[in-house]
């Protein structure tokens, strides 16, 4: 027994037959498998750490995905393109029932009264391209207009929209094409403010006169609110005597007050001088000798530009008398600020001032002589008047206040 015990001390000195000294290795001994090995055990498990993978759990399966699950080009490159579907790209609700109503938009995508030529949507009634059908073209010289194509617009009249219309007083394309006046009112081709305007129609020719009738042109020409009226005088067909009169009576009235006159002497000037930025009054003389078809074609050139001079607060004054025609009355009635169908002599009548008020009665007398040629309104609805011969109006006038 004491010979084991001797043997086992010296195996213990030479291989570590007593590996664990309280549970650890001695100093220099390295724990490898359960025992403690002298020599250099550097990839053993330490005794006291757990194994890691000895619990956990194992999900996956070796190979589960194997190579090529996905091939290549299974997905292309550009498949969804960046922004294909934006956030938000249709809201809920962003069309509702009933957003497009039955017949909304018609075969081929064009919206009535538009009918699709070609891949356009044009309306027929009006395209150049395709006037009342599609592939019907209008000439170079012509419009369409309600699908028919016609001459375009004679000087001054311009084209808009497919309708002639007059620039210098359309107040929808007042100088130009789409140009609104808020006010309504265009003179010239401008927008103008609402001012007052008058329209006076005298049955004096003026051949012959006195002191008190000249006051009824005088006072009418100064109707204007201009400091120094700037007046057009339209002398066409007129007797020399009575254009001389006209003025001298102008003059008298005038006093120290400055008025400047310019002279029109042909149809054709006459109705560019409407427009307030070139005149203050228009006086239109009594022609004696014209005929009632160049009195009824003048009548129609004026109607327009006289009624926007009014409106922008113009003055006209349109004198009348005894001739070989009806009379130049209708000069004032075609712009329908008054009521005329004819005139009736009245040489020498006395005249009776009904509205002493008026500021073209101003410093008239109750009454006066009407001196030669002078004339009466027939067909006046009773308003406007200032003077009178017997139950006729010799003097009307009208205040025209914008529209």
């Amino acid at each position: 027994m004491k010979c084991l015990v001797l043997i086992c001390a010296s195996l213990t000195a030479l291989t570590g037959c007593d590996p664990l000294l309280g549970g650890r290795c001695s100093d220099g001994w390295i724990p490898s498998r359960g025992v403690c090995d002298a020599g250099t055990a550097l990839d053993a498990p330490a005794l006291d750490a757990p194994d890691a993978s000895a619990d956990a759990p194992d999900d996956s399966t070796d190979g589960a995905m194997t190579d090529g699950a996905i091939t290549d080009g299974a997905i292309t490159d550009g498949a969804i393109t960046d922004g294909a579907i934006t956030d938000g790209a249709i809201t809920d609700g962003a069309i509702t029932d009933g957003a497009i109503t039955d017949g909304a938009i018609t075969d081929g995508g064009c919206t009535p009264p538009q009918t699709l030529c070609g891949m356009a949507c044009v309306d027929t009634a009006s395209s150049r391209a395709h006037c009342g059908a599609c592939g019907r073209a209008c000439g170079a010289i012509e419009i369409c207009a309600g699908g028919v194509c016609d001459a375009l617009c004679a000087a001054p009249l311009l084209l808009c929209d497919g309708v002639c219309i007059d620039p210098q007083t359309d107040p929808e394309n007042c100088g130009a094409c789409g140009v609104l006046c808020s006010t309504g009112i265009c003179n010239g081709g401008r927008c103008r403010d609402a001012r007052a305007g008058h329209l006076v129609l005298i049955g004096h020719d003026y051949e012959a006169t006195r002191p008190d009738q000249n006051r009824v042109v005088g006072n009418a020409v100064f109707l204007s609110a201009a400091a120094s009226p700037r007046v057009a005088t339209c002398t066409i067909g007129a007797l020399a005597a009575s254009v001389t009169n006209v003025r001298d009576a102008v003059r008298q009235v005038a006093g120290l007050r400055a008025w400047r006159e310019t002279v029109v002497a042909t149809p054709e000037e006459l109705p560019a001088v409407f427009s307030i930025d070139t005149s203050d009054v228009v006086v239109i003389h009594h022609q004696p000798m014209a005929s009632d078809e160049a009195m009824d074609a003048l009548a129609v050139r004026i109607a327009g530009p006289a009624v926007g001079f009014v409106r922008a607060g113009g003055v006209v004054v349109v004198l009348d008398g005894e001739g070989a025609s009806r009379g130049t009355w209708p000069l004032a009635e075609a712009t329908g600020l008054l009521t005329a169908t004819g005139h009736a002599v009245v040489t020498g009548g006395a005249a009776e001032v009904v509205a002493g008020a008026d500021a073209v009665a101003i410093g008239l007398p109750a009454a006066y002589r009407a001196e030669r040629g002078s004339v009466t309104f027939l067909g006046s609805d009773g308003s406007g008047v200032v003077i009178r011969v017997g139950a006729l109006p010799l003097v009307l006038h009208r205040v025209v206040f914008g529209l």
